[in-house]
């Protein structure tokens, strides 16, 4: 799959994905986490978008993006609504799609300069084998 290129390498962007996999720069992603340019987390908790909290979004929310990106897996899936009325109560949009989508979403929004937050949920039960 291709993505879109950002014009600064110091920028964190999304080289590939596949099921159970995502790299960001040159790091190998297998589970659950969040990115902006400048900061990842490999180890966010949310393993199924049935598991989503608040407490999870706050962690995204601290790093104070126009809009959240949240990659559900291979199909998007919605959480409930009470999660995008707490993001907009905080005047933060709160997008969901396919983890594919999502991660071609966040490249383009960063070469714009946009302040995002790719969110995604990578289920161990899909990670690559060996």
């Amino acid at each position: 799959m291709k993505f879109t290129e950002h014009r600064d390498s110091n920028i964190l962007s999304v080289k590939k994905y596949q099921p159970g996999l995502v790299k960001i720069n040159d790091i190998d992603v297998h589970s659950s986490c969040f990115l902006s340019q400048i900061e990842l987390k490999t180890d966010w908790p949310c393993q199924h978008i049935s598991e989503l909290t608040e407490s999870h979004l706050d962690q995204l929310l601290e790093l104070t993006p126009e809009v959240i990106i949240l990659g559900t897996g291979e199909h998007q899936t919605f959480p409930a609504p009470k999660f995008f009325a707490y993001c907009a109560q905080k005047g933060i949009g709160l997008e969901v799609m396919d983890n594919a989508a999502a991660c071609r979403t966040y490249n383009v929004l960063t070469t714009e300069d946009r302040e995002v937050v790719l969110a995604l949920i990578l289920s161990e039960s899909t990670s690559p084998e060996g």
